[in-house]
């Protein structure tokens, strides 16, 4: 189910739609990963779905792989209210370099997504925490958490031993995939390169600008991309 939204927001959602789905092979040889069927729908489908919830519906879907077919799908659809601009990198240009492509299409806060992830989460408080934190770039993260079945030891100088703790949970933050941007960083991103959305917030870290980390719960935040949880969600 798409997430409740407590405000409607109507803001641009760039969709990374145009890798090969390497790790879905071999099914990917032959369907994009785009248009992999998740219920009754596809993974687009599912993802755009959440934000026509939200009051958005202006859609931007960055393609090269399988391009035709994804198109093609959607121009099938009856009754959608799907906007939807496509723009076709010519070479793989990275998570972040085919941003360059929507320069003079985008002038308000962003939203970039991957195409293969659900994040259930209300996504207006993530734009209002985004807004609040006058961030130019909010990562969504998920809370995993991993709990270790062994004593495990901090030592300082010399290996002398500082403090053991025996079977301790250890808790990260881990890049969903889901991220909010503003207009004026599709300036500073190379054009005609290969450049992800990484290496993007590494340089905004490196200029201390305001990034900013909203974290969501562990079970918020689903990779369809990989085969575990593509089978845990079509079986349940």
């Amino acid at each position: 189910e798409a997430p409740f939204s407590t405000e409607k927001f109507d803001l641009p959602i760039v969709i990374m739609a145009g890798g090969q789905g390497t790790r879905l092979k071999p099914l990917t040889n032959i369907i994009p990963k785009p248009l992999i069927p998740i219920g009754e729908k596809t993974f687009m489908e599912d993802i755009m779905d959440r934000f026509v919830k939200c009051g958005s519906n202006n859609f931007y879907v960055s393609v090269n792989y399988k391009a035709d077919v994804i198109k093609h799908y959607f121009s099938t659809l009856k009754d959608s209210s799907y906007r939807i601009n496509y723009f076709q990198e010519n070479v793989p240009l990275g998570t972040a370099g085919s941003l360059t492509l929507m320069r003079d299409k985008i002038h308000t806060t962003f939203f970039v997504s991957n195409c293969d992830i659900i994040i259930n989460e209300d996504y207006s408080q993530i734009l209002k925490y985004h807004k609040e934190n006058k961030n130019e770039l909010t990562v969504v993260a998920a809370l995993k958490n991993y709990p270790i079945a062994y004593g495990v030891l901090y030592t300082k100088e010399n290996g002398l031993l500082d403090s053991i703790v025996e079977k301790p949970d250890l808790t990260f933050k881990i890049n969903t995939g889901l991220y909010i941007l503003e207009p004026n960083l599709l300036d500073e991103i190379p054009e005609g390169q290969f450049y992800h959305i990484t290496s993007l917030i590494d340089k905004l870290r490196k200029e201390n600008r305001r990034i900013g980390v909203f974290p969501v719960s562990e079970k918020s935040w689903i990779d369809v991309g990989n085969w575990n949880e593509y089978f845990s969600i079509i079986n349940k």
